[in-house]
């Protein structure tokens, strides 16, 4: 892949968990395939990832609030990785976006839940789906493992081997709330005849989402990945909701 547009971009973080059946349609992966070989193009991207409800949904919001188009890449890389597009999301808009876009229907009354406790200063970076949500889709198991993998976290490689890397990465756990730890992972670049890095080194900083390489990170995007993560994460901590997962 050598054109990296907000199509792509969002491609990218779709793709491990569409590989696991969590989010999206089978067609996404063809899709992909074909636009990695020059043979599909980010119109064809754009219409897959429509098709992702939750992720489109996110995208729309962060969009809506500042004026841009939902697959802009700054606006993909807000909610994936973080910047200052999240700030402009009300809490008002947070809330009608919850019960009106995220969920409805059979899961109506678990949205008012959620827009009842949402955390004061909590914004729609892809960790508040993971870590206040606890996912849309009742096909992943609601686990502090299954939170980890899903939560973008960022890793310096230690070692590649073929289409795998050892990587020191931040990892989300709990102890009386959720916290960010160091771990040593095994981090697969390539899957499903994917691989979006071909040539990782020792050193390089990734981000990660379901054990699989995405992007390299420069600095700054290392520390708004990180900068936003800890936001959500407090305001999460510091309204009580995460103590459930104590119990």
């Amino acid at each position: 892949m050598m054109r990296m547009d907000g199509s792509e971009l969002a491609a990218r973080y779709a793709f491990p968990p569409n590989r696991l059946g969590y989010c999206g349609k089978g067609s996404f992966h063809s899709v992909l395939l074909e636009y990695s070989r020059g043979k599909a193009g980010a119109g064809d991207l754009r219409i897959e990832l429509c098709r992702f409800q939750a992720h489109h949904a996110y995208l729309s919001l962060i969009a809506r609030e500042n004026g841009l188009n939902p697959f802009d890449k700054e606006v993909v890389r807000a909610f994936w990785i973080g910047n200052r597009l999240l700030e402009s999301v009300r809490p008002g808009a947070l809330r009608k976006f919850i019960a009106k876009d995220l969920m409805k229907g059979e899961q109506a009354a678990r949205a008012r839940k959620l827009c009842a406790h949402l955390p004061e200063g909590i914004l729609p970076h892809h960790s508040f789906n993971v870590l206040y949500i606890n996912f849309v889709s009742r096909a992943v198991p609601r686990t502090i493992r299954n939170f980890d993998s899903c939560c973008i976290t960022s890793g310096k490689v230690r070692s590649v081997s073929g289409d795998s890397a050892i990587v020191m990465r931040d990892s989300i756990g709990y102890d009386s709330g959720f916290i960010i730890k160091p771990k040593k992972s095994a981090v697969s670049l390539s899957r499903g005849g994917m691989r979006f890095l071909p040539d990782v080194e020792k050193g390089d900083a990734l981000s990660v989402h379901w054990g699989m390489a995405i992007e390299s990170l420069s600095q700054k995007n290392e520390r708004l990945l990180k900068e936003y993560t800890i936001k959500n994460i407090r305001a999460i901590n510091d309204s009580g909701v995460a103590r459930r997962w104590g119990r």
